[in-house]
């Protein structure tokens, strides 16, 4: 049997979430990381008598990755008074580093470490991306001062934070989503965090996750199913065959609360690589019991609250000579939308409840409503280019942009302008909003912006429901500017890919995840040149169009056509859930 775990947390106050009944409260403070396990790798180096300053700091960056107690690999490379003043919680994220020679003055050095950063993340594993050239910034200095002690070397300065390589970073660190259900209550929304631990740690520090609540872009769009009154010092996670999770005060949720957090707390801990996926709520050591599920229990007992839950109606359709075709079959839909007849240049669609196709379409600068038997109807805009519209998840709203304006349409085909932060755009000169694209979970907005100077980026924002408004907040890029995007769409909750140019390269397609980080280039073998639209959805294989036009889809050895013959013609991909 493996040992009880304590959340030895510092947290001000529990944040606002909170089971059926239970009142909401204020967003925490973490103020230092959980202990873990060191990596064998990690674990095998020590300073030895002889080292010299370059090779004390050497040996110390390599440390780094390890997950141990308070990185006390790294530690032993400090002097006491140093080690024991270290701040060990961020971790910036060099493309590689350079240890330089150092400066040695009888018995005092300075050696100088040079990188270029790309990220950086917080005590709570928060990601920040580098947001200059393709995400790879400026070169850095970062200094070490050692003195010589009893005859050996040590680090007796240094700034604040853990450097690693980003080769180390993606080797020794996953994420981690953190759960928290939207406002509605209905589904889950994934909170990406990073670390290093594993084991026991990870779960200890998965929990504490979900105890201090969600980061602040998320604090307006989701919930926490932790009643505010738990104290995280009394928390415990104790695993066997399974995980146990101790939080007192459990019991006394009503059913429904009870439900929602077995839920949070199935998706989140039971994403650690573990014999069993299974979980165990108990409340003063007694089990607690979940209706309709028992004691015993884990995500697939909690089906369709996962944010990428697949629905079995999903299907691929793109444009045609204006018209829709169905990539099911490459046949126009029934009607004047099949037909060719409004002339569409870019289309998003949804499944109604009866289970008719809704359509919002753009016709250059036109924009037009209603369902695929038609007749579609005209919506009055604004004067400005009209941008690749989308539909809220689980709504009945469309959402386009005009100009650097976003707008809401609803079942009245009136157009309603939403709020949004007036640092959209902050970075880029005013320029047109080319695409919308909502997150699986319906909590997240991707905004395509391009200057009129031709730079362009993808804006992530977070969706804020109060009563029947909706307002765009939290907007923060999550592209460099340097890598040019033409189109952006969601594979999962928390992937994005683009289309998107860096300097002195051919088009590609590209992925990054919702934090900014991971941002890379993906394969585009059988991909002929002139990339113009991409779609995807969970569970389904991503579409792009290229100029023909023509579209393709991604399978396992590279791209192919998407209905098997020699070229499926058609632009403006997408699919409907």
């Amino acid at each position: 049997m493996k040992g009880v775990l304590r959340l030895a947390l510092v947290v001000a106050v529990l944040v606002g979430g909170g089971c059926s009944g239970v009142p909401r409260s204020s967003r925490p403070e973490v103020v230092r990381t959980i202990v873990g396990h060191e990596s064998s790798a990690a674990a095998e180096l020590a300073p030895k008598p002889r080292d010299e300053p370059r090779s004390i700091v050497s040996g110390f960056l390599s440390a780094a990755v390890s997950s141990d107690a308070r990185h006390s690999g790294s530690r032993q490379f400090l002097t006491a008074d140093a080690g024991g003043k270290w701040q060990d919680s961020a971790v910036t994220i060099l493309n590689d580093y350079q240890v330089q020679l150092p400066d040695t003055r009888g018995d005092t050095s300075t050696v100088t470490v040079t990188g270029q950063r790309v990220g950086q993340l917080d005590a709570r594993g928060i990601f920040t991306p580098e947001l200059k050239d393709v995400g790879v910034g400026e070169m850095q200095s970062f200094s070490f001062g050692l003195i010589r002690t009893n005859g050996e070397w040590r680090i007796d300065h240094l700034q604040p934070g853990v450097l690693i390589k980003k080769a180390d970073f993606q080797a020794y660190y996953s994420a981690r989503p953190i759960y928290f259900f939207d406002t509605t209550e209905s589904i889950l929304v994934p909170d990406l965090r990073y670390s290093a631990l594993r084991d026991e740690g990870l779960a200890e520090w998965m929990m504490s996750q979900i105890l201090a609540g969600p980061r602040p872009e998320l604090a307006q769009t989701v919930q926490n199913e932790v009643p505010d009154q738990v104290d995280p010092r009394r928390v415990t996670v104790k695993i066997t065959d399974h995980i146990t999770i101790e939080l007192p005060g459990a019991s006394q949720i009503d059913g429904l609360g009870r439900q929602r957090l077995a839920a949070q707390l199935a998706y989140t801990l039971g994403a650690i690589p573990f014999s069993s996926p299974s979980l165990t709520l108990t409340d003063s050591g007694q089990a607690v019991d979940i209706p309709t599920i028992g004691t015993m229990f884990n995500a697939v007992k909690f089906p369709g609250l996962g944010p990428d839950s697949v629905q079995p109606a999903v299907q691929p359709y793109y444009l045609r000579g204006g018209g829709l075709i169905s990539g099911v079959d490459d046949k126009p839909v029934p009607g004047l939308v099949g037909s060719g007849g409004y002339g569409l240049t870019s289309v998003a669609l949804r499944r109604a409840p009866r289970g008719d196709l809704r359509v919002i379409g753009v016709a250059v600068d036109k924009l037009y409503l209603g369902s695929s038997s038609g007749p579609l109807s005209k919506v009055d805009l604004p004067r400005g280019g009209v941008g690749r519209p989308d539909w809220l998840p689980r709504s009945s709203s469309a959402f386009v942009g005009v100009g650097q304006a976003i707008y809401r349409i609803g079942d009245n085909g009136r157009p309603t302008q939403v709020s949004v932060p007036s640092t959209l755009g902050g970075g880029l000169s005013a320029g047109d909003i080319l695409a919308l694209r909502f997150s699986p979970d319906g909590v997240r907005l991707a905004v395509l912006l391009r200057g009129v100077d031709g730079t362009s980026a993808v804006w992530l924002g977070s969706v804020v429901r109060a009563a029947n408004n909706i307002s765009i907040e939290n907007l923060e890029p999550v592209t460099p500017v340097a890598l040019a995007v033409t189109d952006v769409t969601w594979s999962d909750a928390t992937n994005l890919l683009l289309i998107g140019t860096r300097p002195g390269d051919e088009q590609r397609v590209w992925s990054v995840q919702s934090d900014g980080s991971y941002l890379q280039p993906r394969d585009i073998g059988g991909l002929p040149r002139g990339l113009q639209g991409i779609a995807a959805a969970p569970g389904q294989d991503p579409l792009v169009a290229t100029a023909g036009p023509a579209i393709w889809v991604q399978t396992g050895v590279g791209w192919g056509s998407l209905t098997g013959t020699e070229q499926t013609v058609g632009y403006s991909p997408t699919f409907a859930p």
